[in-house]
């Protein structure tokens, strides 16, 4: 199945160039705490991703680690919305919101926001659908039962989605609004390193479903467990992992490290539309 789609005004899909969404963190319980941007800067920093090749621009005022410290939806707020009213009024590329929550959803797509980013895939908040329908704005959904990423294996993982994209439909949500993620990270701690891997490699599987794929692997623990380092140092692997997932049809790929990014995907997408014998 050939996809084939219009994301935002970005044409996304297997006969377009790979897309890159540019990470702005502005959680300090993140990961990896390189990443996290003052307020006073996201503009600077917003502008330098656009210049280097991101098309897409994902903000979230809530870590999706795991392990990160909880916060409350009222601090996600205080972040989020003082950061969005400078994206918004200072950046001219799509920019999606990373949250759960439905309220926080809507009064992000009405100051403007483009995407929503759920990494709960619609099962957090049971309002979500139902806002995303009502505005009919692009949609990333993450591969979730019950919580964030739990599902373990391609085959799971697939019947997630499955579950998720009939959902959103119930919900009115267009079919050509979804983007799907399948999860890859250590969601849950039953979900070792070999599974990641499994799911990179067999990331053409979800072709199936003809939606855009987005993969977001940067500096993820997988990829510190292979090189045995700290998130500062995981760059080399993670373009690596991004390379192999290129190949294997990611369409929009999610990182902090935007000017790395775009030579890895050159690269990968050369050898796999290379036509020589």
């Amino acid at each position: 199945m050939i996809v084939d789609t219009v994301i935002s005004g970005i044409k996304v899909g297997d006969v377009h160039p790979v897309r890159i969404m540019g990470v702005i963190n502005i959680s300090r319980e993140s990961f990896y705490k390189d990443s996290v941007i003052k307020q006073e800067n996201i503009v600077a920093y917003a502008e330098k991703m656009v210049a280097e090749g991101a098309v897409f621009l994902d903000v979230g005022g809530r870590s999706t680690w795991p392990l990160g410290d909880k916060i409350s939806k009222e601090e996600e707020r205080k972040r989020l919305v003082p950061s969005l009213e400078l994206l918004l009024n200072n950046i001219d590329v799509p920019i999606s919101v990373d949250t759960q929550y439905a309220d926080l959803a809507k009064d992000a797509l009405e100051m403007g926001a483009h995407i929503i980013n759920d990494v709960s895939g619609l099962t957090n908040d049971p309002l979500m659908a139902e806002v995303i329908g009502e505005y009919q704005c692009p949609v990333v959904v993450m591969a979730s039962n019950k919580v964030p990423g739990d599902p373990i294996g391609m085959n799971k993982v697939l019947k997630s989605l499955i579950n998720i994209i009939q959902k959103a439909g119930k919900n009115g949500i267009a079919s050509d609004k979804i983007i799907i993620d399948p999860a890859i990270g250590r969601w849950i701690p039953q979900k070792i390193p070999e599974y990641d891997f499994a799911t990179i490699r067999k990331l053409e599987c979800l072709k199936v479903l003809g939606k855009p794929i987005l993969v977001a692997i940067s500096r993820k623990s997988f990829i510190g467990e292979v090189v045995d380092k700290p998130p500062a140092g995981r760059l080399v692997g993670s373009l690596a992992a991004t390379a192999i997932a290129v190949y294997n049809g990611a369409h929009i790929i999610r990182t902090h490290d935007v000017t790395d990014t775009v030579d890895a995907i050159k690269v990968a997408e050369s050898i796999k539309n290379t036509t020589a014998y």
